[in-house]
């Protein structure tokens, strides 16, 4: 969840800041306090442009998003010394100002932080602020989502989020991740976290992981605050602003507005998993442990999830199945593939909204590693031509084979 923001109440706002923020005061005097110009101390300049901001005003809120992304830093720090800055106010500068170390630095010290806020910085902010996060036990073992958030981050070192996630588990807390099964398991082998794999790590994940989140950081800097109503569904979507951590299970997105995939990238990935391109990529993932590939099974894009789903180990197999950045038709090619591993077939049969693409249906019936009893639903639901199909292939199960024979049959 994120911060909840709502307008200021008058008492929380000096004579002059009520004065520049009241509708019906003129209309120049309130664009120029929304640019920063009027005589203010910080914190009540910092107060003005968050009301402008949260009352949505399309062009006051505008120019309080521009004026604070450009706020000197001293003027920002001078606002953070006010102690009594309400939360509201905190969350929006943190939002628009997610890679400034020093602002944030001053954030994570600031009284008044919510546990919404340290989340929404974790998900965004620079490794120094991570690593700073990471260290503040109280606040994410009393509020797990702060975990979750670093963990999406990919500035976050490998070791850190690794040393977070150990003392998590075994302290029960119930950090929701779609692949937490997963990694518990990892967990539980023993591995420790190691510092010196980090660079392993980043390199393994590439340069469009680092460039997508420079992405989402752009899209957080440049939210309007009724974004934040669509928090109020009951299930989660990818959502559009990412400063939001929602609460997820397996079957729930991220808090990424990912862009359309390209026409290579929706082509059938039948032929890309069965070939994928060797080279340095391939070889620097090949050398993450397990607890490492598990991770970038989340984070990495559908060329990562290719090579992570044949993974030896199901830990990291499952884990880039149960990513929430998998598409459609990634699962149409998975479905295909008869050297994944079963638990995969079997996850992909038990997801609903993945099984109603009818070449899901078809590709699932035809493998032979999906479970009889899904198959033999799945064939109710398909044509007869590609019944006929099912009934003369010889991979599959003779007893799956003779019913789609007598199903056929009967259609005549």
């Amino acid at each position: 969840m994120a911060f909840a923001h709502a307008p200021l109440d008058d008492a929380l706002l000096s004579t002059a800041a009520r004065k520049l923020t009241h509708a019906d005061t003129a209309a120049p005097m309130r664009l120029m306090a929304a640019r920063g110009l009027a005589p203010l101390p910080p914190g009540e300049l910092l107060r003005v442009l968050y009301q402008f901001w949260v009352t949505n005003d399309p062009t006051l809120a505008d120019e309080a998003v521009k004026t604070i992304t450009t706020l000197p830093d001293a003027v920002s720090m001078g606002a953070l010394a006010d102690l009594q800055l309400p939360p509201g106010v905190l969350d929006f500068l943190a939002r628009k100002q997610a890679r400034n170390e020093t602002i944030l630095g001053g954030l994570l010290r600031h009284p008044n932080v919510q546990d919404e806020t340290f989340a929404g910085m974790a998900r965004l902010c620079p490794e120094s602020i991570c690593d700073q996060i990471a260290d503040n036990q109280t606040r994410w073992l009393r509020f797990p989502a702060i975990v979750e958030a670093l963990y999406q981050n990919p500035n976050c070192r490998m070791s850190v989020i690794h040393r977070v996630l150990e003392l998590a588990v075994r302290q029960g807390i119930d950090v929701r991740l779609p692949n937490m099964e997963e990694i518990r398991s990892e967990i539980g082998n023993g591995v420790p976290p190691d510092p010196s794999r980090d660079a392993l790590f980043r390199e393994a994940a590439g340069e469009q992981v680092a460039e997508e989140h420079a992405r989402i950081v752009a899209l957080a800097s440049q939210s309007s605050v009724a974004a934040e109503a669509q928090e109020a569904e009951p299930v989660p979507v990818i959502d559009a602003d990412p400063w939001s951590v929602p609460e997820v299970d397996e079957n729930l997105t991220l808090p990424v507005d990912e862009p359309e995939p390209s026409e290579e990238e929706t082509r059938s990935l039948v032929e890309a998993i069965a070939d994928v391109p060797k080279g340095d990529r391939v070889t620097v993932i090949s050398r993450l442990r397990p607890m490492e590939k598990i991770r970038l099974a989340l984070l990495g894009s559908a060329f990562e999830r290719a090579i992570l789903i044949r993974d030896s180990n199901k830990a990291v197999s499952l884990s880039a199945i149960k990513s929430p950045r998998v598409k459609e038709n990634e699962v149409v090619g998975y479905a295909a593939n008869r050297t994944l591993n079963p638990d995969v077939i079997r996850y992909i049969a038990r997801r609903r909204d993945w099984t109603k693409l009818y070449q899901v249906k078809l590709n699932l019936v035809l493998n032979p590693k999906t479970p009889m009893s899904a198959a033999m639903s799945f064939l109710g639901h398909l044509q007869g031509h590609d019944v006929r199909k099912v009934a003369r292939s010889r991979n599959v199960p003779s007893a799956l084979a003779q019913a789609a024979k007598r199903k056929s049959d009967q259609r005549r």
